[in-house]
């Protein structure tokens, strides 16, 4: 990282972005203050500080006069920017988010020995956002519901430290998550980890071709019809949590697959079928464990980066939303990865937002800053004392 001591928190996190001056040949011949650069600066910094309307965006500016010479802006009005946004390219906007993914990998390359198999992996699933009915109609599911959808794929460079999205699909909420997986399920040297949702038998056999094979692991429905071919025996140590391994041929699938029962620690049973036969039964029932990373991905950005709140409620606005707050997330993990703390992700966002008016300097200080005692683990609860007696009236004058 660039570092400039005496330069604010937030300026020197939206330095990252190096969007200074940047401006679109079709979007901002006409612009004469606003334009792609400096909006999408002003949101990130928003996102950041925990703004939830263009109204705190614009106040931020104002109160932050830094921000306003990064910017080149002093001023500007909640319906000037809202109307911005809404041309911004949701093109150039996928393209910066890219361009810090690979940042990110950059600075953590996948550690392939932490990860069950050591392969890649990479975790599929859907969140959704409810809009007004009333403000929303464009985005119609049901007389009761409106919304849209984030298609996302995230990939776990180490189950402990980082998981990250690398690719998301907007749409409405009526798009099935079939409808998409095709796009999602791309990469060779991955595998890919998905629930009940995503299962298709017929993207099952075109992932499992010989000239082009993507390995996945999909939880499947437990009345799923299907031939063993194959019994594979399970060994001694691993009968407590896999149930079953076998060779399997479902229905509308020529391919013969493996799937695996396994047994969780409350009990209950899962169905996995998976093209990956050289990975022990274990080891699969690992991975899918793992998806639930990516349902704390989704938790954080809608608790902390406030997704559930959208800006806009046009189809554009709401696009340019999600992907904005993906960009935060990856600022966020940037400045983790750049500055070698240890702290979590939400550690680092809070400390943004105290020393967002304070030199680069500060925040340096308190990334660096080790806890004041460490814990002691869980103390013995003193012994509990004798109930005193209760007074049944009291007079007080």
């Amino acid at each position: 990282m660039d570092n400039v001591s005496n330069l604010s928190t937030i300026c020197q996190c939206l330095k990252l972005l190096e969007l200074q001056d940047f401006r679109s040949l079709l979007g901002d011949h006409r612009a004469k203050k606003l334009y792609t650069g400096n909006t999408i600066q002003l949101h990130v910094a928003g996102q950041l500080l925990g703004a939830t309307s263009y109204d705190m965006i614009t106040e931020q500016l104002q109160a932050h006069v830094p921000l306003q010479k990064i910017t080149g802006v002093s001023s500007i009005s909640p319906s000037a920017l809202s109307r911005k946004t809404a041309t911004l390219s949701t093109d150039t906007l996928q393209a910066l988010f890219v361009k810090l993914v690979r940042a990110i990998q950059h600075h953590h390359p996948d550690q392939l020995e932490k990860l069950p198999g050591g392969k890649k992996l990479c975790l599929l699933d859907v969140t959704e956002v409810t809009l007004p009915i009333l403000r929303a109609s464009w985005a119609n599911y049901s007389k009761s519901k409106h919304g849209v959808k984030m298609h996302t794929r995230v990939v776990v460079a180490d189950p402990e430290e980082l998981i990250y999205s690398d690719r998301i699909i907007a749409s409405t909420m009526d798009v099935n998550e079939t409808e998409l997986s095709l796009e999602l399920v791309t990469d060779p040297e991955a595998i890919h980890v998905m629930d009940r949702g995503y299962q298709k038998h017929e993207h099952f056999e075109q992932w499992d071709q010989p000239t082009n094979k993507i390995n996945f692991v999909s939880r499947i429905r437990e009345n799923t019809q299907f031939i063993v071919t194959r019994d594979f025996r399970v060994p001694k140590a691993d009968q407590e949590i896999i149930v079953s391994d076998r060779k399997v041929l479902l229905n509308k699938c020529s391919r013969r697959l493996r799937l695996i029962v396994f047994r969780d620690e409350e009990g209950k049973e899962y169905f996995l079928i998976t093209n990956c036969f050289e990975v022990s039964a274990v080891e699969i029932a690992q991975m899918y464990k793992y998806r639930w990373l990516i349902e704390l991905f989704f938790k954080w950005i809608k608790q902390h980066l406030r997704l559930v709140k959208v800006f806009s409620y046009s189809p554009e606005g709401i696009w340019n939303q999600l992907y904005l707050v993906l960009i935060a997330y990856a600022l966020c993990t940037l400045v983790r990865l750049q500055s070698g703390s240890p702290k979590t992700a939400w550690d680092i966002l809070k400390l943004i937002r105290i020393y967002a008016h304070q030199p680069w300097s500060a925040m340096l200080q308190a990334l660096e800053r080790k806890p004041s005692r460490t814990s002691k683990g869980r103390q013995r609860l003193p012994a509990p004392r004798e109930p005193e007696p209760i007074q049944r009236k009291v007079i007080v004058r």
